[in-house]
């Protein structure tokens, strides 16, 4: 049997499915989620990022502390379809959000519903993703992208929480996103350099229009650019830092449950000249940061090095407090490898969906499969119909020797693509599909809009 075949049995057979002594473990603990938008995994010190510093406090309170997950998934490079994987356990199709700007239907079950039930005080503070019919939070608050009123908002709403009952924070930030203004807020932004005079400014004009000019970059041009990106992750770092410092100098923090990820990464101009997320299929933006911090329960500064899902968060919280998940469930708890973050590979294919269009990936072992059987011309960049992001009808990679995916091997290695089409269909035949149409208020879709974000 291939390695491929040998990871569909293992799909098939629901993958790590004894949660071992972790199942239960945390029963009655406070859970906090904390997610980053637009945050590159491979921008953070604790995934190897050497550049410049631009995790210090992530590094040290969730990678250092905890369980860091190497390969996490996101299920789109989009914030409210990756968002609401996390919050159901399901793909975006199951789910129904696949594109930003749509709603939760009524009948899925989501993580602060199961928590609510469960007797939880149940608290959301967002940059993002505010109006997408949230249910099951006692408290919901939306802050534009100001991420220091979020951070003492949330810490203000546990202050005042009944002690005898546990809690479930969410706490979104947004300051990785562009045009990366947050960055503004540091004591002089790392790296950048005061005299350059080229297209890339921190602003959503500017940098829409070099896309939308067709603007190519020079050495100088990127070096700019990714000083703002990195400049915007060390201030959110910072702002996680004091969020996640908070809540630890409080009475039950030592039975609390973090959990830090992000929705997707950034392009940064690395494939087709494109510099946002929502166009992409690629591990620049699907591959994103996971870590879990639950003092005495795990390893600290452990890493998991098999491919895991953003499917998989809700499940393996739900195991670890001993709460029975929804019947439906796509993704799988992850308490066994928690528990044994170095056992021997026991992963399962990760997938990504695009929309309610049949543009499919799928990651197994260290290939990369990309499908677009329909030829789709996603619409990247409002106004911009001159700029395409070209997703070709078949691509492969294998990332173990082309981490970048630069060479596609399609038509080298067709018996390896039939198999990974073959995964793709079976793991998204027998699911439910909710991704129907649904019209966006117009208030929204500007709100969208300025966001950079196309409903295409």
């Amino acid at each position: 049997m291939s390695r491929v075949l040998l990871l569909i049995a293992l799909l098939v057979a629901g993958g790590c499915s004894d949660s071992g002594r972790l199942s239960g473990a945390a029963r009655g603990w406070n859970v906090v989620l904390i997610s980053v938008d637009t945050q590159r995994a491979d921008r953070l010190g604790g995934y190897g990022y050497q550049r410049r510093e631009t995790s210090p406090r992530t590094d040290t309170l969730m990678f250092d502390a905890g369980v860091r997950f190497a390969r996490a998934a996101s299920p789109r490079g989009a914030t409210w379809p990756a968002m609401a994987s996390v919050l159901s356990g399901l793909y975006p199709s199951g789910h129904g959000v696949v594109r930003n700007g749509y709603r939760f239907p009524d009948d899925v079950p989501t993580l602060p519903l199961v928590l609510k039930d469960a007797g939880y005080q149940t608290g959301a503070f967002l940059n993002n993703m505010h109006k997408a019919n949230h249910r099951g939070w006692d408290e919901f608050a939306y802050e534009s992208g100001n991420e220091s009123r979020l951070v003492s908002k949330a810490r203000e709403w546990v202050r005042g929480l009944d002690p005898s009952r546990p809690f479930f924070l969410w706490a979104h930030f947004f300051g990785p996103h562009s045009p990366y203004h947050v960055a503004k807020l540091l004591d002089g932004i790392p790296d950048v350099d005061p005299s350059y005079d080229g297209p890339v400014k921190m602003g959503k004009v500017a940098l829409d229009r070099i896309l939308r000019d067709g603007i190519e970059l020079g050495e100088s041009d990127l070096e700019q650019l990714n000083a703002f990106y990195d400049g915007a992750v060390l201030a959110t770092d910072l702002n996680v830092g004091r969020l996640i410092d908070g809540l630890r100098g409080m009475p039950g923090a030592e039975r609390t449950l973090f959990v830090y990820t992000a929705d997707h990464g950034e392009e940064l101009y690395q494939h087709h000249g494109y510099l946002y997320h929502a166009c992409s299929v690629y591990e620049t933006v699907l591959h994103v940061p996971l870590a879990m911090v639950a003092e005495g329960l795990f390893p600290g500064a452990a890493s998991v090095d098999q491919p895991v899902e953003l499917i998989d968060v809700m499940p393996t919280i739900l195991d670890l407090l001993g709460i029975e998940p929804p019947a439906e469930q796509h993704g799988v708890s992850l308490a066994p490898l928690l528990a044994r973050p170095d056992a021997p590979n026991r992963g399962r294919p990760a997938f990504s969906q695009y929309d309610d269009t049949a543009i499919r990936t799928v990651l197994s072992d260290e290939w990369k499969l990309v499908l677009n059987p329909e030829g789709e011309v996603p619409e990247c960049v409002p106004g911009a119909p001159g700029f395409s992001y070209p997703i070709e009808e078949v691509e492969l990679y294998d990332l173990a020797a082309d981490p970048g995916e630069t060479r596609n091997l399609a038509l080298e290695r067709p018996e390896l693509v039939r198999e990974l089409r073959r995964v793709i269909r079976e793991r998204f035949a027998a699911l439910t599909d909710r991704s129907e149409d649904q019209d966006i208020p117009e208030d929204l879709r500007r709100e969208l809009e300025a966001l950079g974000y196309v409903a295409n």
